[in-house]
């Protein structure tokens, strides 16, 4: 006989109680009260709940079972007010579910994305004791595919005195284009409190693979230059939650990579006037003046019929426009 088996046979009235700490008490209160009509984290909570009269103690759970429960509900809905990002994520999100607890701090991993260029992960982070202020920071990045080139950007939102939502949007070096799976390593290492220079070491170590959403790739074959910079742009690459932009550029022989006084940005904007927001990006040295990189953006799915991307380079007062890219069509792209 099965442990699911064994479960569903149990006579409630034979369990012993088994003591919780507070936390897993409030832990569990919090995900009640703050249950929200959205696709839930598929976590097995299943049999074992044990119900008692009112008081100070509304649900008790055993510790086994307690630990499944997310750290916290529907994360990126903590951040729908500050960006765009997350308006489509729950839509081609794949729900990771894993939780790893080390020196009294619960990791968790919720759910994941790969849109053939980058990479968003949802994650919270649960102490028993320790404060990590606003903004904890991770000891190691996550390795993608066995590399851990590439850029990333992690914001984080304290949801209680212990209790952090976050999102890691992750731009790898992906060797050979874009491939249809990705494999992520995350081993944080530790976490550490800047402000107090508090830092707690933990054995949290997470994989997990991720399939690549769809992907229209739209041939532009772009070429524009401007003050001898020479800009190339092959394709747009667009998916119900994020448009990619690769580009190539080629500068003149006074410039490096290094030294480029100038930032190289895309604007895109739709014919409603919605600015699409950008997410990341990543740029690298191909030779001594040429570099490649790509720019993301947050898809708004406005029912727009075009998209206009217009290059810049920017040094302090000074902004030179490239040739505008248009896309026409592209809410019918990343379907």
């Amino acid at each position: 006989m099965n442990e699911l088996q064994e479960m569903l046979q149990l006579n409630i009235d034979d369990i012993e109680p088994e003591s919780v700490t507070q936390i897993e008490k409030k832990r569990l209160l919090h995900n009640i009260l703050n249950k929200k009509k959205h696709r839930f984290l598929h976590y097995a909570v299943a049999v074992g709940l044990m119900t008692f009269g009112i008081g100070s103690s509304v649900l008790v759970l055993s510790p086994t079972i307690a630990a499944q429960i997310p750290i916290v509900q529907n994360i990126v809905d903590y951040f729908n007010g500050d960006t765009t990002q997350f308006t489509y994520f729950k839509d081609y999100a794949t729900v990771i579910g894993s939780m790893q607890t080390s020196n009294g701090v619960s990791i968790e991993i919720g759910d994941a994305i790969y849109d053939g260029t980058t990479v968003t992960i949802a994650f919270a982070i649960e102490s028993k004791k320790e404060d990590f202020g606003e903004h904890p920071i991770f000891g190691s990045p996550i390795v993608t595919n066995g590399n851990v080139q590439g850029s990333s950007v992690t914001s984080i939102k304290k949801v209680t005195d212990t209790t952090y939502a976050g999102v890691i949007t992750v731009t790898p070096e992906l060797t050979g284009g874009s491939p249809r799976t990705v494999s992520l390593s995350w081993s944080p290492g530790s976490v550490w409190n800047h402000e107090t220079d508090e830092i707690v070491e933990g054995d949290w170590s997470f994989e997990f693979k991720l399939k690549k959403i769809n992907v229209e790739g739209i041939p532009v074959n772009y070429t524009d230059t401007r003050k001898d910079f020479i800009l190339n742009v092959p394709s747009v690459d667009i998916t119900g939650y994020t448009i990619n932009v690769p580009f190539e550029v080629e500068m003149p022989s006074k410039y490096e990579l290094s030294n480029l006084p100038y930032n190289i940005e895309f604007e895109v904007k739709d014919e409603f006037g919605n600015e699409y927001e950008m997410l990341t990006n990543l740029a690298g040295s191909t030779t001594k003046h040429a570099a490649k990189g790509s720019y993301t953006f947050a898809n708004l799915q406005s029912g727009s019929d075009r998209l206009t991307i217009t290059p810049k380079l920017i040094h302090e007062n000074e902004e030179i426009l490239f040739d505008s890219i248009i896309i026409n069509n592209p809410e019918k792209s990343g379907k």
